[in-house]
């Protein structure tokens, strides 16, 4: 309340429905369970899409192998497992980037399906020194 409040009393705050169109390019899309209203975005341009998904993933090394094990944080553990294999099943079918803030840097990378499980591909990731 401490972040929203000022927003409200500014009358910045405009909340949007859970999912859909947020702005031109940018979908919000339900994945709830980690938390009551949590959220992914789906960020489109120039036919290339980025999904990010924010906690619904925490341990890239586990849950990708076994998508079903929830940690003590999701508020819901049956639905944040649902809502992963949901956005991971989307996410790899359109051959989409997902970004999590919970992967190993650069915390961006495709998905492919492997039986019920997924591998990680993470982006090739480069420093350009001058």
């Amino acid at each position: 309340m401490a972040s929203v409040n000022p927003c409200v009393a500014a009358g910045r705050y405009k909340p949007f429905e859970t999912h859909g169109e947020i702005v031109s390019g940018i979908r919000a899309v339900a994945s709830y369970g980690h938390t009551a209203g949590h959220t992914s975005y789906l960020v489109e341009s120039k036919g290339q899409q980025l999904m990010i998904v924010g906690n619904l993933i925490h341990v890239g090394a586990v849950q990708f192998d076994i998508p079903a094990v929830t940690i003590a944080f999701d508020s819901d553990a049956k639905g944040a497992a649902a809502s992963r294999k949901k956005v991971f099943g989307d996410v790899a079918a359109e051959g989409a980037l997902i970004g999590a803030a919970h992967l190993q840097f650069p915390g961006l990378g495709h998905l492919r399906a492997v039986g019920m499980s997924w591998q990680w591909i993470p982006v090739n990731y480069s420093a350009q020194l001058k």
